[in-house]
């Protein structure tokens, strides 16, 4: 007998629940890894006026907000080195007062490694993701997995500014 679980009062298999945010987790991740990709290393760090944010911070803050909605509701711990959160968090401090940034290969080696983690641990915790799917996550206010499905969605918004920057670099 397949493992099953309810939503909305349908019975759903939840290997296709899992196998949809697989998906989902890999067309997100793989957007931002192609965007990470710059034909000049400048524009990896370049903020237009009236801006404040660059390509490695995006990329850099995808990294985090699935560190804290996704692996560490899971794992019980963050997997971002140390001082991640001050760079790249949602309340990090001003782009302007960091002076030294990870190169772009520990940037792209993280997103990948981070993307094959969360790929495990979808397939490992299916059954902690369905059971505690409307739980609360501490210190965040967001129901598991809609904490997960809002980082997903966080991170694609992101790629959108990278665009736009990839744009502006070009038109200089």
């Amino acid at each position: 007998m397949r493992s099953t679980y309810s939503l909305g009062g349908t019975l759903r298999n939840i290997n296709d629940m899992i196998e949809a945010l697989s998906e989902l987790t890999r067309q997100v991740r793989e957007g931002t890894l192609q965007l990470l990709h710059v034909p000049d290393p400048a524009w990896l760090t370049w903020t237009p006026p009236g801006t404040s944010n660059h390509v490695l911070w995006h990329a850099g803050h995808a990294l985090w907000v699935q560190d804290v909605l996704c692996v560490r509701p899971l794992t019980g711990a963050s997997e971002l080195p140390r001082g991640w959160t001050e760079s790249f968090g949602q309340n990090c401090r001003p782009l302007s007062t960091t002076t030294q940034w990870p190169e772009e290969s520990e940037v792209r080696h993280r997103l990948e490694t981070q993307l094959a983690r969360i790929l495990d641990l979808l397939v490992d915790q299916a059954d902690t993701i369905v059971i505690n799917a409307n739980e609360p996550l501490p210190g965040s206010g967001w129901p598991l997995l809609a904490g997960m499905v809002h980082a997903w969605h966080d991170e694609a918004r992101h790629q959108g500014e990278m665009y736009l920057l990839h744009k502006l670099c070009r038109a200089r």
